[in-house]
């Protein structure tokens, strides 16, 4: 057997993580975190921290925490629901059409945060606009997922 044959060949494994009854309710969870975080930046902005550090280090918590939703919505949800819906298109379309419009949210999303978290960036009234632009794109989403996607996971 030659040094190559000591490694041989690799079989293809199933990433498609198992159904998690919990799942959704955690979701629910970071939904309503979500929404406690985005109180905090405006309470901060309407008591006139907004030129101070504190709603920054806001921003910087809200983003690690909508990074790690959707990277897990990415990894435990979406994989498990287009499995599980490879037979009915219907279903499928639905998950792919969420799948997709969340990855365009995610990049507005993370521009913004990646933007206005920066020390040497003011936050205006562009920055106000943008906010609320931002709150009311999540809030839609987080509307929709609990409504029409999270009652397709299964087990």
């Amino acid at each position: 057997m030659g040094l190559f044959g000591l490694f041989g060949k690799k079989e293809k494994k199933n990433h498609i993580p198992p159904y998690d009854a919990s799942l959704i309710v955690k979701f629910h969870n970071e939904h309503k975190a979500v929404v406690s975080h985005i109180v905090a930046i405006q309470k901060a902005m309407d008591e006139g921290a907004i030129g101070t550090g504190k709603v920054k280090k806001l921003l910087k918590s809200l983003k690690m925490e909508l990074l790690g939703h959707f990277m897990e919505e990415d990894i435990k949800l979406y994989w498990y629901l287009k499995d599980y819906y490879k037979e009915d298109p219907t279903a499928l379309e639905i998950v792919k059409s969420f799948e997709d419009s969340i990855k365009e949210i995610q990049k507005d999303i993370m521009h913004f945060f990646d933007y206005y978290s920066r020390d040497d960036i003011a936050l205006d009234k562009e920055y106000i606009r943008k906010f609320e632009q931002i709150v009311e794109e999540l809030s839609v989403r987080v509307n929709a997922e609990e409504e029409n996607l999270y009652p397709l996971y299964v087990a």
